[in-house]
C-alpha cells in the first residue's frame, strides 16, 4: 500500500524524505499523466508519496542576498500563476509561463516541477538557463546549490540523489535586460506541447551590444546555451545583426547550426525543428536593430 504524507513544514518533509524512496509530488500535472491516470483509476504510484503544497517555507517568493549579489528566490511549492502575478519575477520567465498549456492547469503547476521532470521541451527552461538560474537542493542536515545546467543531466533525469528535494529556485539580480525575447512553437497557441522553443536577451548601448544571450529547448537532450558563442557578439556593433548575410550572421547560423541536434518524434521532424531554430535565431537578431 502506497502511504501519503501532507508535512507542513520543510522539516517535517526532510524527514519523510529520509526514511525510505518516496514521490515528491508538487502541482502532479507532469506526475499524474506519467503515472496513466483515467477517470475513477487510482494513480499508480510505486512509492510512497509526499506532497509539497501545504509547506510554508516552499510557498513564498521573495529577494535574497547571496555572496555575490541579490537574488529572487521561488519556493518549489510557488504555482506557476503565483509566479506569473509576482512583480520580482522577470518578465523573460513570464513570457514562457503563460503559453503553459491553460490558466486551469498553471493554478496546480509549479516551476519546481517543470525543472525536476526534465524533458528537453520543458518551457520555462530555456529563460532560466538565460537567467543563470540555480537550484537549491536539501536532504536532511545537508544543502547544496546548483547552476540549472548541472542539475538536469538527461532527458528526464536530475542530478537529485535519494532522500533529497529541490527546496528553491534562485535567479540571480539583475537578472532583467531590457531586450528579452521567447517564442513558442507548438501545434497550437495553448494546450500544446513544445516543438521548437527559443529565449533570448540582449542590452545594446550606443549601437554595441554589450549582453547577448540566446537558449533552445527541445532541440537536443538538454536545453541548448553555447557562452562561447555569446561572447562572438559581445562587444559588436547592433548593424552587424541587422542583416543575414554579414559575416558575423552566417558565423553564427553556421555554429548553432552545429550545436542544434533534434530528433524526429510524434510531434515535429528533426529537420523542422533544425530549421526553425535558425530562423528563430535570426529573428531575434532583427528585432534588435529594428
Amino acid at each position: 500500500m502506497v502511504a501519503v504524507s501532507y508535512p507542513t513544514t520543510l522539516a517535517q518533509a526532510l524527514d519523510t524524505l529520509a526514511s525510505g524512496e518516496h514521490i515528491l509530488f508538487a502541482g502532479g500535472t507532469d506526475l499524474m499523466v506519467r503515472c496513466r491516470v483515467r477517470p475513477n483509476v487510482p494513480a499508480e504510484f510505486h512509492h510512497h508519496v509526499v506532497f509539497t503544497d501545504r509547506v510554508a517555507e516552499l510557498k513564498q517568493i521573495s529577494p535574497a542576498m547571496s555572496a555575490d549579489g541579490n537574488l529572487v528566490r521561488i519556493g518549489a511549492a510557488v504555482t506557476m500563476a503565483e509566479a506569473l502575478r509576482s512583480p520580482l519575477v522577470p518578465n523573460l520567465l513570464k513570457q514562457s509561463l503563460s503559453g503553459i498549456a491553460a490558466p486551469a492547469l498553471r493554478n496546480r503547476a509549479t516551476l519546481a516541477g517543470n525543472i525536476c521532470n526534465a524533458s528537453p521541451a520543458a518551457d520555462t527552461l530555456p529563460p532560466l538557463y538565460l537567467l543563470d538560474a540555480r537550484v537549491v537542493l536539501a536532504k536532511l542536515g545537508e544543502q547544496r546549490t546548483l547552476p540549472i545546467s548541472e542539475f538536469i543531466l538527461s532527458p528526464g533525469k536530475t542530478a537529485l540523489t535519494q532522500g533529497e528535494m529541490l527546496t528553491h529556485i534562485e535567479l540571480p539580480q539583475p537578472s532583467e535586460l531590457p531586450l528579452c525575447h521567447y517564442h513558442k512553437v507548438g501545434t497550437r497557441a495553448a494546450n500544446a506541447l513544445t516543438k521548437v522553443a527559443f529565449a533570448g536577451l540582449a542590452r545594446i548601448e550606443a549601437g554595441i551590444v554589450t549582453d547577448w544571450r540566446v537558449a533552445f529547448g527541445a532541440v537536443a537532450p538538454t536545453v541548448v546555451r553555447d557562452r562561447a558563442l555569446e561572447a562572438l557578439v559581445i562587444g559588436q556593433p547592433v548593424s552587424q545583426l541587422s542583416h543575414p548575410e554579414t559575416g558575423l550572421c552566417q558565423e553564427l547560423l553556421h555554429a548553432y547550426g552545429q550545436v542544434v541536434r533534434p530528433i524526429d518524434d510524434q510531434r515535429s521532424t528533426a529537420q523542422y525543428r533544425h530549421t526553425t531554430a535558425l530562423n528563430l535565431l535570426q529573428r531575434f537578431n532583427r528585432l534588435l536593430v529594428s
